[in-house]
């Protein structure tokens, strides 16, 4: 038996309705498919080709997304990172591969304790 080929909107509505079942073929024709939709199928094993998802602020519901207040940074509720490009040589390259450690979390602990060691540094002393 052949494969049964349907659109993106049918496909759509049968996993919206718990009636997909996977054995069918979509057939995009080139057509536009939203970003969420994409995401949807995407889920459920069927890759839409990149070059045909559209992506639209306006059609999103950022509602329940809280806004970020100054108390939140304040708090730590919200962190801040930071990525750089850190030239290691491979002496220390293999050693962190070795010992397993991330880099990030490493960095972090590096940074936050010099940092402190200068704060506890009287005002005047030469560094």
């Amino acid at each position: 038996m052949g494969t049964n080929i349907i659109t993106v909107d049918k496909a759509v509505a049968l996993i919206k309705n718990n009636k997909f079942t996977g054995q069918v073929k979509v057939d995009f024709k080139n057509q536009k498919v939203d970003a969420l939709d994409a995401i949807l199928l995407g889920k459920n094993g069927i890759e839409v080709p990149e070059e045909i998802i559209e992506y639209d602020d306006d059609k999103i519901d950022f509602s329940d997304i809280p806004e970020i207040s100054e108390k939140d940074i304040l708090d730590g509720k919200i962190k801040w990172t930071v990525n750089a490009d850190i030239p290691l040589d491979k002496e220390v390259t293999d050693w962190l591969m070795k010992e397993n450690i991330n880099i990030n979390e490493f960095a972090a602990k590096l940074i936050r304790n010099f940092y402190e060691n200068i704060k506890s540094l009287p005002k005047n002393a030469a560094l």
